[in-house]
């Protein structure tokens, strides 16, 4: 499974791709690390979530809506 970290700034806006892991535990760091950041530069308003793609071949880069699920650990 493939982790994609997704930043959005305002609720009705676009998720933008942050960050692409293999890892449950790493993408949940990097949750973390992009709401710190996202915080840093100015963004208080800002949202973090984590998409789970079966394979690679198709990220993309804004997505209008993301799936809630939990993050599995191997």
């Amino acid at each position: 499974m493939i982790h994609g970290i997704y930043v959005r700034n305002r609720p009705k806006k676009k998720w933008t791709l942050y960050s692409v892991v293999q890892s449950g535990e790493l993408a949940l760091r990097d949750q973390e690390d992009a709401l710190s950041k996202a915080k840093e530069e100015g963004n208080d308003d800002a949202e973090v979530a984590i998409q789970t793609f079966e394979t690679s071949f198709f990220i993309p880069q804004y997505l209008l809506e993301i799936k809630k699920a939990a993050v599995l650990y191997n």
